[in-house]
């Protein structure tokens, strides 16, 4: 009996302590998969983090570098309207040097803007009234529009100005005649003095470099500054070839010049061979994440050695849980993006626009409110896409789209294609004076591309429009607006195309 009762005690201790250990094992797994998913958190936020503060970086950056080529684009193209213009080259040298170049002097870094001859003769300059006795014909710029019928802006690589001594950055237009004949080129240069202001007071905490790059993947500037690499060549690193490749967004990839890894956020200048990047060493993105992870880790360890192949266990079994949850949300919204959007333009598909329409259709009606749709077509496009190829017409439809959704309030209207060439505007709240506002800016704005349209009398590629108006009224179907839109871009294409027309139906109790 004794004996019984001592095996009887030995056991209920021995599952006392299976228990205990259970609960002890159980308790270090959970503090240590709780210190595991932390420290992958932080780590996770922390390169999250520095990635947010380099893109940051980059649009402030973007931004004003844009916005002063936009001013140097527009005060080219200024000069060459002048030029262009007898009564402007007919007026006193003081007053024509003030129509040509004034619009320059306020933008930052400005330089200078010559006009060049065909023969590259500079026979105006911005900086004085007399003559300028240098001839150019030897530069890139010039050579490249005396070879080639380019009416666009042209961007060089930098050089050292023969005029102020300082290296620039060259921007260039071609200069033709009514025929087309090349007749010369209008130049300006920012002073790259301009540029490593702007780098170096954005950010002086940054740990990386910030790069701008210019044709042939020539630097253009470079913080921390280096005058040495001012002109030197990227072109042949993978980083680089990867930045051109992608034109915006951001990897990990080897240094363009150095050693080691880095983080790379990066974006292209509108359309030119300009590449702006900002590049973190990895070993500097995560110093204070390694000490912070060595502490906890120290305190996790410590607590018991004999136990650390079940916390590793159920550590990976959470990281799994955690990683299968991000994949499956990751592809839901992947998922409801292909339902709902128009691969080739990013807009909304011809789903969406029916439930779109339908829902504001019912807001409108229930409370009262304006509604307005704007249907647009391409004008002749069966003929673009014949005479230039599908590839072409895909560009051009994607301007088309680009110029919707620069003239509405994205956060309000609602953007649609709707079919091969039809576009749809769904303008809540909107009277028909302010849809016909926001359609005029989207025709204007695709006018204001100049894609070369041979097919169309209009030259270039145009857009017409219909529109049609909801009043006040208890009708609950949509389709009659759509028709009324319909009728009114049928009238636009009947009277001339690259119009927009309304809805005559006014008098209708669901349309006006």
């Amino acid at each position: 009996m004794v004996e019984m009762a001592s095996i009887g005690k030995l056991s209920k201790w021995s599952r006392s302590s299976a228990w205990l250990s259970a609960f002890g094992i159980l308790s270090v797994v959970g503090l240590c998969a709780i210190s595991a998913l932390m420290l992958w958190q932080m780590r996770w936020d922390t390169a999250r983090k520095a990635e947010i503060t380099s893109r940051s970086l980059v649009q402030v950056l973007s931004r004003d570098i844009d916005r002063n080529i936009d001013l140097y684009n527009i005060a080219l193209r200024t000069v060459i309207e002048g030029i262009q213009r007898p009564e402007v080259m007919d007026a006193a040298p003081q007053l024509r040097h003030m129509l040509l170049f004034d619009r320059i002097t306020t933008a930052p870094g400005f330089g200078y803007i010559l006009v060049l001859d065909q023969n590259g003769n500079v026979i105006a300059n911005s900086q004085t009234l007399g003559p300028t006795s240098i001839n150019v014909a030897d530069r890139e710029y010039f050579q490249y529009f005396a070879a080639n019928a380019d009416d666009n802006l042209h961007v060089s690589a930098p050089v050292i100005s023969r005029v102020s001594g300082q290296w620039m950055l060259t921007l260039s237009r071609r200069i033709s005649n009514a025929e087309g004949a090349f007749q010369g080129v209008v130049t300006g240069g920012i002073y790259l003095s301009y540029f490593h202001s702007l780098f170096s007071s954005v950010d002086v905490n940054n740990p990386g470099t910030v790069t701008l790059s210019g044709p042939g993947g020539t630097i253009v500037m470079r913080e921390p500054y280096e005058p040495k690499q001012i002109g030197t060549s990227i072109s042949q690193t993978v980083s680089y070839e990867s930045i051109v490749e992608m034109k915006s967004g951001s990897f990990t990839g080897p240094a363009m010049l150095g050693t080691g890894d880095r983080l790379f956020v990066f974006t292209q200048i509108q359309d030119l061979p300009l590449y702006l990047s900002v590049a973190l060493p990895l070993h500097d993105i995560y110093a204070g994440w390694w000490w912070k992870a060595l502490a906890l880790g120290f305190v996790v360890l410590a607590l018991s050695a004999t136990i650390i192949a079940l916390i590793w266990r159920l550590g990976r079994e959470l990281f799994h849980r955690t990683q299968a949850e991000q994949i499956t949300a990751a592809l839901n919204i992947e998922l409801n993006k292909l339902a709902t959007t128009d691969a080739l333009t990013g807009l909304f598909n011809r789903r969406q626009f029916d439930i779109s329409l339908s829902k504001e259709w019912r807001r409108a009606v229930r409370n009262q409110h304006q509604l307005s749709l704007l249907i647009l077509d391409a004008d002749y496009f069966k003929g673009f896409n014949d005479r230039y190829g599908h590839q072409k017409g895909d560009e051009a439809l994607q301007l088309i789209a680009r110029s919707i959704e620069a003239a509405i309030d994205r956060s309000h209207d609602i953007a649609c294609r709707i079919g091969g060439e039809e576009f749809a505007v769904v303008l809540p709240d909107t009277d028909p004076a302010g849809a016909i506002v926001v359609a005029e800016r989207i025709r204007m704005s695709v006018l204001g591309w100049k894609v070369p349209h041979a097919v169309n009398p209009h030259a270039l590629l145009t857009i017409s429009g219909g529109l049609a108006h909801i009043l006040e009224t208890n009708v609950v179907d949509p389709t009659t607006l759509i028709a009324a839109a319909d009728q009114a871009l049928y009238e636009a294409k009947a009277g001339g195309r690259n119009q927009v027309r309304a809805s005559a139906n006014n008098s209708s109790p669901s349309i006006g």
